[in-house]
């Protein structure tokens, strides 16, 4: 398996950085958002800090699904969880 890109880290770490603005705005704690997603609390966290588990720090990279049920939880869409994610990503490049 190939290493992870710089890019990978980067939108992995916007996306979590969406996922944590959007919470906040509904006053929802991270364990809130998980059961409301139905997934496990501590992978959620790790979402947030933009891993894919906090042992062997590669950047976050849900499943399809997850992401389905986390925009259902955080009451927004899937486009428009991914659209900010982006977003904020191509900010941060044209900055470097």
């Amino acid at each position: 398996m190939a290493d992870p890109s710089p890019l990978e880290y980067v939108f992995a770490k916007h996306l979590g950085s969406v996922l944590r603005t959007r919470r906040q705005e509904l006053g929802l704690s991270q364990e809130q958002v998980a059961l409301r997603a139905d997934i496990d609390r501590r992978h959620y966290q790790d979402l947030e800090y933009g891993m894919s588990n906090s042992r062997n720090r590669t950047p976050a990279n849900p499943r399809l699904s997850t992401l389905f049920a986390l925009s259902r939880a955080l009451e927004m869409s899937i486009v428009d969880l991914l659209d900010s994610a982006s977003k904020d990503m191509k900010e941060h490049i044209k900055q470097i």
